[in-house]
């Protein structure tokens, strides 16, 4: 079995870094402490879409160190290992951001990052860079999640499960930190997606008894 993992939002996590961003470039004096809420808020300004990009090129690339490695990824990708599942990284991530204005190479960005973490350590999470995948565009997303056939597909976008070519065999689950009500939320029958707050609760769902 092969499950797949989304990198951005869902291993690297980016709330604290973008409130500092926003907070430093004077957009905030006190900036909205989840991702997404600082963007909504930035999106209702003039030219707040263009800032929210350029922020992001920053954060993406520049300034990735500052990313967080969120809680319980590491003993996921461990307890796959440990349990005989394959684990493959796929990220819809361009090699340069549009509005970057350094020039950061985005890919490799996230792999020092991940280097950084330990991901391709012996002692660490032991992953192949080649089980790593960036694409330009979310349908080719999709495409290599298809052609990896991955039983499950972990990511923080619910658009990527409803784009085109999403395999259906594929199981999707919705990392969703800041969801309110029960931590996990597993629709009914006929709907593939599990909506979960924390990785131990995808581990739990996912590999049962193994994690």
């Amino acid at each position: 079995m092969r499950i797949g993992i989304d990198f951005d939002n869902t291993i690297a996590g980016y709330d604290a870094l973008f409130a500092s961003l926003a907070e430093e470039r004077g957009l905030f004096q006190s900036a909205p402490t989840a991702k997404r809420e600082l963007r909504d808020a930035l999106r209702l300004r003039p030219e707040g879409e263009l800032t929210w990009r350029r922020l992001q090129a920053e954060a993406y690339g520049g300034r990735m160190a500052g990313a967080e490695l969120l809680d319980g990824v590491d003993r996921f990708i461990q307890s796959c290992r440990q349990a005989g599942v394959a684990v493959s990284i796929v990220s819809h991530k361009t090699q340069h951001a549009n509005f970057a204005s350094d020039g950061t190479d985005l890919r490799r960005a996230a792999t020092a990052w991940m280097e950084e973490h330990g991901f391709f350590d012996a002692m660490g999470l032991h992953m192949n860079p080649d089980d790593v995948h960036f694409e330009d565009t979310r349908a080719a997303k999709v495409a290599r999640i298809a052609a990896l056939n991955c039983a499950w597909f972990i990511d923080d976008l619910e658009e990527v499960f409803a784009e085109p070519g999403f395999p259906k065999t594929a199981r999707a689950v919705l990392y969703d930190p800041h969801a309110t009500g029960n931590a996990a939320v597993e629709a009914d029958a006929t709907d593939a997606l599990l909506r979960c707050r924390h990785w131990d609760e995808i581990g739990g769902h996912v590999l049962g008894g193994q994690h």
